[in-house]
């Protein structure tokens, strides 16, 4: 029996040569088939194309069989293949796109058949969290970043890209945690009813998704999510992206130096460096760099203006020299002091002294917002808040016009309580108002016009910082912080008290001792005093280093002196106060008296 390749019984009168196992009629079938007929993307199928004559027969070996596919884009096939046993071969190989395709094969005569192939999207197996663009952002308004473009790549089971178009779903937590209706003001996507879900879908294997910020400072993270083959859920996290960098709070802001006591009565060009700390009302400092801060001095020089690193600090070297700070009236507890030293030391020293005629004021300004209470915690000020009394120490708007706490508006509601500052000016006499010069007394203290009026303007009774309502507010405002330096010198006060002593068998006796300049300051950080007697024992501070920080008043140490033996013998004695300084005159000082 002679069968075809299907197993089919040849027909009776068909003629075959044996010799070459061919047909000896033209091809007029064409049979197809597709191993396997359904593939995923950038698999292979095997194509069989059976040619068989009209009594059904295999046509001759080395026929030529061509093969062309429906669309190039679902993958490439074998131009051409020749006949073995009536069958030509050739490979589909698919490319990254599912569908069906059509392939065609044909021979010479115009004869063909057609197969398809299904290519399905292979099974995805894995989400990664690519990037972002920025993992900081600002808050809404300030000038800041406030979008980010989070990436997220998602590939299939072999690894590679998923097909474009597959569906990632997006939900993200941020600082409003879900208690203020629009979770912060922060968002995904679309600006739509739901900012904290969304969805996209890949290109290239990637899916994007922008993060916007809102009006509250927070961290936020964005999880995404897709659904492979067989409805398992596969997910990632993004990285943590802050959002903060809101304009600088007077809240937030802060000065500090390397040094407070500086020799610069009597040295110049002795340095301090003094560092601008920064952050906005949340805290955050981290998206501030490149905030310009201003610097201004009562007495001596520093730069004029820096701008902020990436952890919203910045430096400004400060030193002595021309002019000294101002002279100012003493206050009550100066006053106090003097009369004290006067009467312990048998001194002169004038009432008029002050030792805050050696201090000096540094002053920093940089563009911000005022400080507030964020009394309902939703980190925005809010101008109608309550009808209770303003808290304490701080400033409300209400209605018309505003109180200081404790006291109410009187109808409606106030705003949440905040602190109130003018135009920034140097306190030169400490008493946190800005004096003209015109008060005897009182000098005339430099003040910054901000608004180029010509003359200080004090706190306007309203919240000054973004989104602010109140009449006349500003937006932006200007906002200010001081440090207090030193500038001492040598060593104009240096007694002991009392002057003479004299201890009997067994007794002993207690000193004083001070040391100041020419404004009683003590002097110089690393100036030490040494106390040595020639007959007797010494105990309680004999040895001292003077610390750094802003003098009140002089250096003063007491110490007592004790006859140690039962003899009943005098003996001259010498109590010596050794004062040394690198940087400024100190002085040696002794009183003599008897020990029994």
């Amino acid at each position: 029996d002679v069968k075809d390749l299907a197993g089919n019984n040849m027909v009776s009168d068909y003629s075959w040569n044996f010799t070459t196992g061919a047909s000896t009629t033209d091809a007029a079938n064409i049979s197809m088939t597709a191993t396997p007929s359904t593939i995923t993307t950038t698999q292979t199928s095997s194509i069989h194309a059976l040619i068989t004559t009209a009594p059904g027969a295999n046509v001759a070996d080395g026929t030529t069989v061509s093969f062309t596919i429906s669309s190039s884009i679902y993958g490439s096939i074998t131009a051409s293949a020749t006949t073995s046993s009536g069958i030509a071969t050739a490979t589909f190989t698919a490319a990254s796109v599912p569908g069906t395709v059509t392939i065609t094969a044909s021979v010479a005569g115009g004869l063909s058949n057609t197969a398809t192939i299904v290519i399905a999207a292979p099974a995805t197996g894995s989400i990664v969290y690519s990037g972002t663009t920025a993992s900081a952002l600002g808050i809404k308004g300030t000038g800041q970043t406030e979008t980010a473009t989070l990436t997220f790549a998602v590939k299939d089971i072999n690894g590679n890209p998923v097909i474009d178009g597959t569906s990632v779903s997006f939900t993200m937590g941020g600082p409003g945690g879900g208690r203020l209706p629009d979770n912060g003001g922060e968002y995904i996507g679309d600006l739509d009813a739901t900012p904290t879900t969304s969805s996209v879908s890949t290109n290239g294997g990637n899916a994007l998704i922008n993060l916007h910020s809102g009006s509250v400072a927070g961290p936020v993270v964005v999880s995404a999510s897709v659904t492979s083959s067989n409805n398992q859920t596969i997910s990632a996290s993004s990285a943590v992206i802050s959002i903060g960098g809101g304009l600088p709070s007077a809240s937030h802001f802060n000065l500090a130096t390397s040094r407070f006591n500086l020799p610069g009565l009597v040295v110049s060009n002795s340095q301090a460096t003094i560092s601008a700390y920064i952050a906005d009302r949340f805290g955050n400092y981290n998206v501030l760099t490149g905030t310009s801060v201003s610097f201004y001095t009562e007495a001596g020089a520093i730069d004029a203006s820096n701008i902020t690193d990436e952890t919203g600090i910045t430096t400004a070297l400060f030193r002595t020299q021309a002019p000294d700070p101002a002279d100012v009236s003493p206050t009550t507890a100066e006053t106090t002091l003097i009369d004290s030293l006067n009467t312990t030391y048998s001194l002169s020293i004038p009432d008029t002294t002050s030792y805050r005629d050696g201090w000096t004021k540094v002053m920093a300004t940089v563009q911000g917002e005022e400080a507030f209470l964020d009394e309902n915690g939703n980190g925005l000020f809010d101008s109608s808040y309550s009808t209770t009394a303003c808290p304490t120490g701080y400033t409300c708007q209400c209605s018309t016009g505003s109180v200081t706490g404790p006291a109410s508006c009187g109808s409606g509601s106030r705003s949440e309580g905040f602190i109130d500052i003018g135009e920034p000016f140097i306190d030169k006499n400490d008493d946190s108002s800005r004096d003209n010069g015109q008060v005897s007394g009182s000098p005339f203290e430099e003040f910054i016009d901000v608004n180029g009026n010509g003359v200080y303007n004090s706190p306007n009774g309203v919240w000054d910082g973004p989104g602010c309502s109140g009449t006349g507010c500003l937006s932006s405002k200007v906002i200010w912080t001081s440090i207090t330096l030193a500038f001492t010198g040598n060593a104009d006060y240096c007694e002991i008290s009392p002057a003479a002593f004299a201890i009997t068998n067994g007794s002993s006796q207690t000193f004083s001792f001070m040391v100041g300049d020419v404004n009683t300051n003590r002097l110089v950080s690393g100036t030490t005093i040494a106390v040595s007697a020639s007959k007797g024992t010494l105990t309680g501070r004999t040895s001292y280093t003077i610390p750094d920080g802003v003098p009140y008043g002089p250096t003063e140490i007491s110490f007592t002196l004790s006859d140690p033996d039962t003899d009943t013998t005098t003996d001259p004695s010498t109590i010596t106060v050794t004062v040394s300084s690198t940087e400024v005159v100190t002085c040696i000082v002794s009183i003599s008296g008897t020990v029994q």
